[in-house]
């Protein structure tokens, strides 16, 4: 006999939660579904090519100033000629590789979720862009943490570094929708696509090739392909571990 006066049932925690789940991901229960993917990718291209081409623009164009600004300051304040190959030059050198993988990261992780907005059917915003900033710092330390695990991969007879180069491709990504720290996604998506790493492994390359070939005809065709290929990633992360934060 139910009781008039007690609390209703229902659940009054809405998620945004769409395609797998973390757990799902982990023990391999989801599909990767290249031609599906690749479908749905440029249809949902469209509403979407001048976010992800302006904002990468834009990426481009910060990364020329701070790259001139430092190697012109680097010029007046040593004498050292970047292109050198002193001590200093190197330095400069790999000074400039962080600095523009700080630059590189938060607008990457922007264009990300203006794709996830885009998968979910909602409008993508040009100040997405600039939402991942405040990311930086554990955005840097996993590309850091993940170039150092491939590297040392390589050295261990190439394989393991081939297989790194791929099981690592969702740890950004997690950062961005599931605020994990460098590590912790480095091996979440490393876990979750050990399970499919040869569907992944093709899904990766046949985007590559596809890239390749639009770059034939005066590099036309990467107005649709760079877009493209940005949803295809935000499609395939929603379809391994789900979609929580837009």
């Amino acid at each position: 006999m139910s009781n008039k006066y007690s609390a209703p049932n229902a659940s009054l925690v809405e998620t945004s939660e769409s395609g797998g789940s973390l757990d799902a991901a982990l023990a391999g229960e989801y599909e990767v579904g290249i031609a599906d993917i690749l479908s749905e990718a440029w249809q949902k291209t469209k509403g979407i090519k001048r976010y992800v081409l302006g904002a990468g623009l834009l990426m481009y164009l910060v990364m020329f100033v701070v790259i001139f600004v430092i190697s012109f300051a680097t010029v007046m304040l040593t004498g050292t000629d970047p292109e050198s190959t002193g001590p200093m030059a190197v330095l400069v050198q790999l000074v400039l590789q962080v600095v523009m993988m700080a630059v590189v990261l938060p607008f990457s992780a922007g264009i990300f979720i203006m794709c996830l907005k885009q998968v979910q059917g909602q409008q993508p915003e040009f100040g997405d862009l600039f939402s991942c900033f405040n990311k930086t710092g554990t955005l840097l330390l996993s590309m850091i943490l993940m170039y150092i695990m491939i590297f040392i991969g390589y050295l261990l007879f190439i394989l393991p570094g081939i297989y790194l180069t791929f099981a690592y491709v969702m740890a950004i990504p997690l950062i961005v929708d599931r605020d994990l720290g460098p590590w912790e996604a480095l091996e979440t998506s490393r876990k979750a696509i050990t399970k499919h790493w040869f569907a992944v492994f093709g899904f990766m390359i046949l985007m590559s090739l596809i890239m390749f070939v639009s770059m034939i005809p005066l590099l036309l065709g990467l107005i649709w392909t760079i877009p493209m290929m940005a949803v295809a990633m935000a499609l395939l992360y929603r379809n391994i571990f789900g979609i929580t934060r837009f």
